[in-house]
């Protein structure tokens, strides 16, 4: 504290921002993300598939969607270790 001023470091990281609590219970903050984005993803994959097998809308649409989301998945994400 100078003068009467408290000086704070903005960008300290606390160990209770890496995690969240979910369900009642403490969670990592990465690896909640992680599961988020590949279950996304998948659904996004998988609604493309059907869409054309069946042939329903844009055929461009769905192509486009299903080589972007297999584009995000081949760089595999990855979980943050902390240490």
């Amino acid at each position: 504290m100078e003068d009467g001023i408290e000086v704070t470091q903005p960008f300290t990281r606390s160990k209770s921002a890496d995690s969240w609590f979910i369900l009642g219970r403490k969670v990592a903050k990465s690896e909640t993300v992680f599961f988020s984005q590949i279950i996304i993803i998948y659904i996004v994959v998988i609604t493309c598939i059907v869409n054309l097998s069946l042939e329903r809308g844009n055929s461009n649409l769905w192509t486009a969607l299903l080589s972007s989301s297999l584009g995000y998945l081949l760089p595999n994400p990855k979980i943050k270790k902390n240490g």
